[in-house]
């Protein structure tokens, strides 16, 4: 059997399975140090989101980062950038990448731009940092 879903009812299903993320803190930060692995300076300026910033902070647990300037990290792709967690144990949102596949990325680039207001939609998203 065959069975046909509209994108609108995809992005609902998705945005149903993401409720949790909706309303997480924000707070600017800006990285700088040394990547020994590389042997070189990494410099960049982000917007993180936390579940809880007063307690996340310490330990930059943070949940989405998202990259508007160019700096030393994500040199390679387009502005701005969404990157989630995949660090925590098995990784933040494993599940829902499991049950969406090759289309989670893509609808969470349009589910994070429609729920936090962007005024520039995100056009890359990753997991990686470089």
């Amino acid at each position: 059997m065959n069975y046909t879903i509209t994108d609108e009812r995809l992005m609902e299903l998705f945005s149903n399975l993401m409720k949790e993320y909706s309303y997480l803190d924000k707070a600017e930060k800006s990285y700088d140090y040394y990547l020994y692995e590389k042997s070189r300076y990494v410099d960049f300026d982000v917007m993180n989101y936390y579940r809880d910033i007063d307690e996340d902070w310490e330990d930059d647990a943070w949940i989405f980062q998202v990259q508007y300037d160019r700096g030393d990290i994500g040199v390679d792709f387009e502005l701005p950038i969404l990157r989630y967690a995949e660090w925590s144990g098995q990784g933040e949102f494993s599940n829902v990448k499991s049950m969406f596949g090759k289309h989670f990325e893509p609808l969470l680039k349009e589910w994070f731009t429609k729920t936090y207001n962007l005024k520039e939609p995100i056009k890359t998203v990753t997991n990686e940092q470089e």
